[in-house]
């Protein structure tokens, strides 16, 4: 089980992700996460998150049609994005991914984006518990 792991999400999480300004288009975002085979972008003003955005919210709005990958990020972009700090255990992580139903929490410390954490690094350190188990 997750929670008997003893997991903080510094252990999971991605350090220093990939980052775009508010003033970026969907059509850079979109671009940025193909190219990296990423679905999420934290946008950061001044090291600072300011929201989020991921494959899901460009979809959405129609990834294809040329007005919509022209707009701004911080048109579009989740603005209070749920976050979790790097000291936490995986399981609070979890539980804030399931309660919220989201893929992804931007890890924030002292106010400054440290990493990301995603529903698959969750799912990769359950799937190498298991490992370690059998």
């Amino acid at each position: 089980m997750i929670v008997a792991m003893g997991m903080s999400v510094a252990d999971l999480m991605t350090p220093d992700p990939l980052t775009l300004g508010g003033e970026s288009t969907l059509s850079a975002a979109y671009v940025l996460m193909k190219q990296h085979g990423f679905r999420h972008v934290p946008i950061v003003e001044g090291g600072v998150l300011v929201g989020i955005v991921s494959l899901t919210d460009i979809g959405r709005l129609g990834a294809t049609v040329g007005s919509i990958l022209v707009k701004r990020i911080d048109e579009v972009m989740t603005k209070t994005p749920v976050t979790v700090g790097p000291t936490e255990s995986i399981a609070v992580a979890a539980a804030k991914m399931a309660t919220r139903k989201i893929n992804c929490l931007p890890v924030v410390e002292n106010g400054k984006l440290v990493g990301i954490v995603t529903t698959y690094d969750l799912l990769d350190a359950f799937a190498q518990r298991l490992r370690d188990e059998t």
